[in-house]
């Protein structure tokens, strides 16, 4: 008897908690992102947001369930036929397979001025309600910049729609409220199952990273414009290991930082500042920042090519890598991919998927001609 109260006092906070949730998450977002936009010092661009929520099955999670909350996160265009097969065959067919419900909404951000983008994000809506009413899919639109020099310049390094996913990559922090942001390529795709192991060791953050490529000529030209933005040298690339996991005030502490060395409040003349000539990895950017000042907060995993003694010499003493922070091998699976490198990682999106069932006891008809096993 004890236990039947007990449970049912737990469905009655439950179905309460759902029921305050639903009346004032509208309010409070509206808030959330009304405040935002009012061009304080972290957000001088005044970065206005549109949004169109499909809003999923709410559910209570379980007390074990680590209690920070996430976002899986993607910033794309819809105007040409290629990015949007390329959102559903890699992305989107891929995250449903290896993303769970559980885990936390995806948010996808558009170009707030196309109309064909507008028409995509209907019928993306349309297809999560139809075919996935479990899962919490958002999307919300990004304004142009006010001064378009800050995406369209002579002789820049990549184009101003490429250059607009850039600029657009430092204000990640304003579509969502979530915890933590899973930053996700919009030519990535998952491959195996997302699990807290993967995003998590304790209650910190994992990061992974290497400077193997830094003897590739536009890794090395990341490393310099992150040592222009931020001042402080460039820590490693980041821009393999997907999703990228990182706290979302990161983004506006970093996007804070950044204004304050370049001595202005408006954020798009900073950014032209840093990023005129050469190519940048904003990933490794907001990372880079992350280790010099709030490197407790993350769990480090870098996988050195050089010698660690020789690698630190380019950092303040105070900043330099510890042993702690290195690893011989990165031991957590790697759970996405780019896209180009699709016809080699193929064959594991089809293992992970019957490995998946396996291990949750479903008998999945597509792997009963397959012999799953890890070795």
């Amino acid at each position: 008897m004890k236990l039947q109260k007990a449970l049912l006092s737990l469905l009655a906070v439950c179905l309460l908690s759902i029921t305050v949730t639903l009346l004032t998450q509208a309010y409070w977002q509206e808030q959330y992102y009304r405040l935002q936009s009012k061009g304080n010092s972290s957000n001088s661009s005044e970065h206005l947001v549109e949004r169109e929520v499909e809003s999923a099955q709410m559910k209570c999670k379980s007390p074990a369930v680590n209690t920070q909350s996430i976002t899986l996160f993607v910033r794309m265009a819809a105007t040409l036929p290629k990015l949007r097969r390329r959102f559903y065959c890699v992305f989107l067919r891929l995250s449903v397979l290896f993303w769970p419900a559980s885990l936390g909404k995806t948010v996808a951000v558009l170009d707030q001025e196309n109309e064909e983008d507008h028409a995509f994000a209907s019928t993306v809506l349309t297809h999560m309600k139809q075919h996935f009413p479990d899962r919490t899919f958002e999307v919300l639109y990004e304004p142009l910049p006010k001064d378009p020099t800050v995406l369209d310049f002579a002789n820049p390094p990549k184009s101003p729609g490429y250059n607009r996913q850039l600029y657009s990559s430092f204000f990640i922090d304003l579509y969502t409220n979530d915890d933590i942001i899973a930053w996700m390529d919009a030519d990535s795709g998952f491959v195996s199952p997302v699990t807290n192991e993967s995003i998590f060791n304790g209650t910190k953050v994992r990061v992974l990273g290497y400077d193997c490529t830094l003897t590739i000529g536009w890794v090395q030209a990341w490393a310099r414009t992150t040592e222009k933005a931020l001042g402080l040298p460039f820590l490693a690339d980041f821009m393999t290991y997907f999703p990228v996991y990182i706290y979302r005030d990161t983004f506006t502490h970093c996007r804070e930082h950044i204004l304050r060395r370049f001595n202005t409040s408006n954020f798009e003349e900073a950014f032209k500042k840093f990023y005129r000539r050469e190519f940048i990895s904003p990933v490794s950017v907001v990372l880079s920042y992350a280790w010099y000042f709030e490197r407790e907060r993350y769990d480090w995993n870098l996988k050195l090519c050089t010698d660690l003694t020789e690698y630190n010499k380019r950092f303040p003493s105070e900043h330099i890598i510890s042993a702690e922070h290195v690893v011989e091998t990165l031991l957590i699976p790697q759970t996405a991919f780019h896209a180009q490198h699709a016809q080699r990682v193929r064959e594991i999106v089809y293992s992970s998927y019957c490995l998946s069932q396996e291990a949750a006891g479903n008998d999945a008809e597509k792997c009963s001609n397959r012999t799953a096993s890890l070795i």
